[in-house]
């Protein structure tokens, strides 16, 4: 029997209200040739009725005791035979292209070994996108280590490269597994690429409690002190070590601060300003910009409620924390009715800038940065007239906020930020039209040498 191209495995476990519709997204697929593994993990609601509603020779289904997602990902690659293995979540769903576009990557790309593509985040409990996450085009040990540029319902990674590094370790029973697993084959020599497309939605769930917490921080810690040990670790990503695990006690932190299990969220947030002493430097500091995005990740929870549960239990010694909370919270209503903004919630957003408003929230050189990257992250899904229409629904409340000349000028920046993306990647036809847009809302980019480099060099190459 000839071996497909792709194995998609799906790990189950109590999530069958969800399965059918992740089964239809791979069943949609413009790309064809595929099997689908699904490994029910000791469930409770009965997966096996959802399946047994698809008649698709193409779909195997395993039925295991309960040992964790970790577990049935690697039944489901024994049982697997395609050349290259797809991984997807019971909850999440793909693109219809993506199998096509990992096919055509890969094919064109024999060096690498494994591909992942940049997804949309849906908000939690509800089919509305959130946020466009866009990793890098590749992603080196380094990457990994200090955070998680990808999920593995984004990834592709050859078979052979699986089964170089005995894939994943099962003693990571909930949490640390996927770090593992993606460092230990960045130390094996495997390359990572992205396909720059959202190919795929990750859904998230109110109200997750966390078990055993202090248990699941030592097993998602423990890769990175795995990965630094390991000789194969080069010099620039032990470089890293100390932000690295800053990073991760600061994401756990949050996590424990929000289950009230306060004395280990305070060891962790102390863990993480002694490896990155600067967390506590400046006004806003690192560490309130960091609880602030983690106060927004759910978008129907009240992040102010959220940002004064968690302040008031940091250790005495960063009681100066606590003085930033307003603007904290006036920077969570941006970022909210920034997301609500481009992903069409109108309504949603003006609300939540003139909570912003009403707060006291400044529209600074960073939230520039951060409204730019997402506009032009936009703009690469979806074209640039969509990106106009979110523009125009922005204008407004973002003059009301501040002033006409910071959208001037904020306007220019995207334009130019946008130009210079355009040359990168040689699409030089659309560049001089960004530019002139660009000096028309600032004129001050006449005087920019590196801009005018581009439109002139721009202008001879598109001839």
């Amino acid at each position: 029997m000839t071996s497909p191209q792709f194995s998609v495995i799906i790990p189950v476990y109590n999530h069958a209200a969800f399965l059918a519709e992740t089964l239809q997204s791979v069943l949609a697929q413009t790309y064809r040739d595929f099997e689908i593994v699904i490994v029910n993990d000791g469930s409770t609601d009965d997966p096996g009725a959802v399946v047994k509603q698809f008649h698709d020779a193409r779909i195997k289904f395993i039925e295991q005791e309960n040992r964790g997602a970790t577990a049935a990902r690697n039944t489901g690659m024994r049982a697997a035979r395609g050349e290259a293995i797809a991984f997807l979540d019971a909850d999440d769903r793909w693109h219809p292209e993506k199998l096509e576009q990992h096919a055509a990557f890969l094919a064109r790309h024999s060096e690498i070994g494994a591909s992942y593509n940049a997804r949309f985040e849906l908000n939690y409990s509800a089919e509305t996108v959130r946020e466009l996450w866009r990793p890098p085009r590749s992603v080196t040990l380094s990457d990994l280590v200090l955070g998680f540029p990808f999920a593995p319902s984004d990834l592709i990674v050859r078979r052979e490269w699986a089964f170089r590094v005995d894939l994943f370790d099962e003693r990571y029973r909930f949490y640390g597994d996927d770090l593992d697993f993606f460092c230990r084959l960045a130390l094996a020599g495997c390359a990572f690429a992205g396909i720059n497309r959202a190919l795929n939605y990750r859904k998230y769930h109110s109200k997750r409690v966390i078990h055993k917490l202090a248990e699941c921080v030592r097993f998602a810690l423990e890769p990175l002190e795995r990965t630094f040990a390991d000789p194969r670790c080069p010099g620039e990503t032990r470089a890293v070590r100390a932000r690295a695990f800053a990073n991760h006690s600061l994401a756990w932190a949050f996590a424990a601060f929000l289950q009230n299990e306060t004395s280990l969220g305070q060891d962790l947030v102390r863990r993480a300003a002694r490896w990155n002493p600067n967390l506590l430097v400046g006004e806003p500091c690192d560490l309130i910009n960091e609880l602030v995005w983690h106060s927004v990740a759910d978008a129907s929870a009240d992040h102010a409620q959220i940002l004064r549960q968690v302040v008031d239990q940091l250790p005495g010694e960063m009681a100066g924390v606590a003085a930033q909370f307003e603007w904290a919270v006036a920077r969570g209503y941006l970022i909210k009715g920034m997301r609500a903004m481009i992903w069409d919630r109108v309504q949603a957003g003006r609300a939540d800038f003139e909570q912003a408003r009403a707060r006291g929230a400044r529209l600074d050189a960073e939230f520039a940065h951060l409204l730019g990257f997402r506009l032009a992250s936009y703009e690469m899904e979806f074209g640039a007239a969509a990106t106009q229409t979110v523009l125009g629904n922005l204008e407004p409340a973002l003059k009301r906020i501040g002033g006409w000349w910071w959208m001037r000028k904020f306007k220019g920046f995207f334009l130019i930020d946008g130009a210079f993306e355009k040359y990168r990647i040689g699409e030089y036809a659309r560049v001089p039209r960004r530019v002139v847009a660009a000096i028309a809302s600032d004129p001050r980019y006449l005087m920019n040498r590196g801009v005018l480099a581009i439109f002139l060099r721009a202008l001879i190459a598109s001839r």
